[in-house]
């Protein structure tokens, strides 16, 4: 059966998924020839935005194996709120959603999985209260920036963040 043929499931993070959320991002991290287009968090980062600030995303195989992640945050008026850097409003920073970190298995690339969790994600964001998806990418990575793009994203600017790496900040307005 062809990768294109198999069935994917994308769902809602629990805090059980913390431990193989962890590693898909290790695993994606370490295959990466450049290791500055994504940085790996760690553990407890994981499970801090899946209990508190934000809330995570999976795509599972056919057995139900962990393949992909997607983390979002709610960075409230923190210092590191994206809004501050493409410069809304101060009374707009509430209504900012990170589109945080996202993952696949390298060797589930290329079944658009990472376009499938980007729109469940949406999907769960209240609308009433969250008006801007923000997101960075490395310029030099073109797999996810077309993501973003082809799931209506915008990029607003480049500029160095995360101590020295170069990032496209991209946005969103619901």
């Amino acid at each position: 059966m062809k990768d294109s043929e198999k069935k994917y499931t994308i769902r809602k993070a629990s805090v059980d998924d913390a431990e193989a959320m962890h590693r898909v991002m290790c695993r994606a991290a370490e295959a990466l020839r450049d290791k500055t287009l994504y940085v790996c968090d760690d553990l407890a980062y994981v499970e801090h935005y899946i209990q508190a600030d934000g809330f995570g995303v999976v795509a599972c195989n056919e057995e139900q194996a962990i393949v992909g992640i997607f983390l979002c945050r709610f960075p409230g008026r923190e210092e590191n709120n994206l809004g501050r850097d493409i410069h809304l409003a101060e009374t707009e920073l509430d209504q900012v959603v990170h589109m945080e970190s996202a993952a696949v298995l390298p060797e589930y690339s290329g079944n658009h999985l990472m376009e499938r969790m980007t729109g469940y994600a949406q999907e769960l964001i209240d609308r009433g209260k969250y008006r801007y998806l923000l997101a960075t990418v490395s310029p030099d990575n073109p797999a996810s920036f077309k993501t973003l793009e082809k799931c209506g994203f915008q990029a607003v600017m480049t500029k160095e963040k995360y101590g020295g790496l170069m990032r496209r900040i991209y946005k969103k307005e619901l």
